[in-house]
């Protein structure tokens, strides 16, 4: 009888240790993911030497996808597309007044492609000899000046590396693209072919390592010298897993597992290395996809990730503030891309709608940052919940204003004040059977959205981060 009570009590010791260390682990996740949650806004940079050809190649605009995949899609050879880079000299580049621009949009992270599918590193890189400093007429390591600049104007910096597909490197990985994706060239059928027989190789350069030479020799030396030499890092942004194993991300996770602090997002190798977040790409998935995860969408501001000199499908400053909207009231971050021209600065449209997002962020941005899932539909907009210490308010961005001054809202709890965002005056409420009218001007205060602030006399039963291993969203090639 003593032996089975010890044994129960042992048992118990055990399964206590292993509830402390299970709460630790959730508490020190949610420390963790504290700043990126709270955050909300984030600007994404696509930049390299694909920038120079700005979407045309033998004189044809690039028949599908975003303009950073130009090498691939047009077949570009190895030795032709590296005699491009060597004339990549941004000397208009300034990196302050990027991270101005991020700051003045009301962004409150940065995440650069370091090095992209061409394989291009866009920094000073002892693991391979095509990086901006040793390649290029530049000469200059524009990741420093980014990092300082934002250590300058507290900018969180993250880094996206493409740690599987590499097009320049030997041994790195290729998605295999049809050649009518890229231009019509006249020998489509023969290059065609021949990627189909050499995963999706079309330059005998690529080949002349093997993959496992390539993680080894380029991808973990790069990561770990990005790791150690810009400072914090905020984020790791992985991308495109094409032919990665297991036994790949193991050696890349060994190195991140000395700075736990970073945050990854969920591609570096699916299923197995679920990273901290979600990354629908190029659109706002539907709430029950994403409800009770971290999630990020990832969108461009035009059409294309990288410049393209012929872009004409940009998106009005009103679609993207919606987006942000809205995303926010599903509990995610909305990253937003520009893709800097060859000289090194942002294009005009895109400045001009960041301004335009940062006029409306400065009178709204209390109900984006900080803020929560609502899992409140209402028909006529986004409701975005935050909390606070006794009480939680729920921010009502009002996409359809009612004309006849009456918007209607349903919730079983009381409301201590309704006030518009725009000008601070307080509406009135009138309560009915069916949930409450709020007492509204007839015309929209906001040209773009405006919002209400519903200050609860209650706080509302917690919304809790369950897990990351819902839905996979599909990695797309735009």
């Amino acid at each position: 009888m003593k032996k089975i009570m010890v044994f129960i009590i042992l048992l118990s010791f055990i399964f206590s240790l292993h509830a402390q260390k299970a709460n630790t682990s959730t508490v020190d996740q949610d420390k963790k993911m504290e700043w990126w949650r709270e955050a909300k806004f984030g600007m994404f940079i696509h930049w390299g030497p694909y920038s120079i050809l700005g979407g045309v190649y033998k004189g044809h605009n690039q028949n599908r996808g975003g303009a950073e995949w130009i090498m691939n899609r047009c077949k570009i050879p190895v030795a032709e597309y590296q005699q491009i880079t060597k004339g990549f000299n941004p000397t208009k580049y300034d990196a302050e007044v990027w991270v101005k621009l991020a700051k003045e949009a009301g962004m409150k992270y940065i995440v650069i492609t370091t090095k992209h599918h061409d394989g291009f590193a866009m920094f000073k890189s002892n693991a391979s000899k095509y990086n901006i400093v040793d390649f290029t007429v530049y000469n200059k390591d524009i990741l420093d000046e980014l990092a300082k600049a934002c250590r300058k104007h507290k900018m969180k910096l993250g880094f996206y590396y493409s740690q599987a597909q590499d097009w320049n490197n030997p041994g790195g990985s290729v998605a295999r693209k049809l050649m009518r994706e890229g231009w019509p060239n006249p020998d489509s059928t023969r290059i065609d072919a021949y990627t189909e027989a050499n995963k999706g190789y079309w330059d005998p350069a690529q080949q002349t390592a093997t993959m496992d030479e390539y993680i080894d020799k380029v991808s973990v030396p790069q990561i770990k010298e990005l790791l150690t030499n810009y400072g914090d890092v905020a984020v790791l942004w992985w991308d495109t897993p094409t032919q990665m194993t297991d036994a790949f991300a193991e050696k890349i996770s060994a190195e991140l597992a000395k700075y736990p602090q970073i945050i990854q997002n969920d591609r570096l190798k699916r299923p197995n290395f679920p990273g901290d977040y979600k990354t629908p790409e190029g659109r706002v998935p539907k709430a029950e996809d994403i409800e009770g995860v971290d999630w990020e969408t990832c969108m461009n501001i035009g059409s294309s990730w990288g410049f393209k000199s012929w872009e004409n499908a940009w998106k009005p400053t009103e679609v993207l503030v919606r987006n942000l909207i809205t995303i926010a009231a599903r509990g995610g971050n909305y990253l937003l891309n520009v893709g800097p021209t060859p000289e090194g600065e942002i294009p005009e449209p895109s400045v001009t709608r960041l301004k335009e997002m940062g006029e409306w962020m400065k009178i709204n941005g209390e109900a984006i940052y900080g803020t929560q899932r609502s899992l409140i539909f209402p028909t006529w907009g986004e409701c975005i919940r935050k909390d606070n210490k006794n009480n939680t308010i729920l921010y009502l961005c009002v996409f359809e204003w009612p004309s006849d001054g009456k918007l209607y809202f349903n919730i079983d709890s009381e409301v201590k004040s309704a006030t518009l965002l725009q000008n601070k005056k307080t509406l009135n409420i009138q309560k009915t059977t069916d949930g409450m009218i709020i007492d509204v001007p007839t015309k929209s205060p906001d040209a773009i959205v405006s919002v209400i602030k519903l200050e609860l006399k209650e706080k509302l039963l917690p919304l809790k981060i369950v897990s990351n291993s819902v839905k996979t969203f599909e990695i797309l090639d735009l």
